[in-house]
């Protein structure tokens, strides 16, 4: 009895461990993909993630995308892309 106990711990020391290292993975892609897109004003740490889930990977996705695309992205407003633009140089 006491040796199955032992290896059911086991098992699930190793999934954890599994489990634990996927996560930390995840973790650095989300920070190497934010590095890129927290390069435009007004985008941070908090909201480079929505950038990414709705498809814009690169700053050149977001400079170049309309209006009417980048509002649809949750926690865009008007005034990001009123920044955005005014960065840009194109208001």
């Amino acid at each position: 009895m006491t040796m199955s106990i032992e290896k059911f711990l086991l098992n699930t020391k190793t999934k954890l461990t599994n489990i634990f290292h996927i996560f930390e993975k995840q973790k650095y892609s989300i920070s190497d993909r934010c590095e890129n897109l927290t390069s435009i004003p007004g985008i941070g740490a908090k909201n480079c993630n929505n950038f990414y889930e709705a498809g814009y990977m690169t700053p050149e996705s977001i400079i170049s995308a309309s209006d009417e695309e980048l509002l649809t992205i949750p926690g865009v407003g008007i005034s990001f892309v009123k920044k955005l633009r005014k960065t840009l140089g194109r208001i």
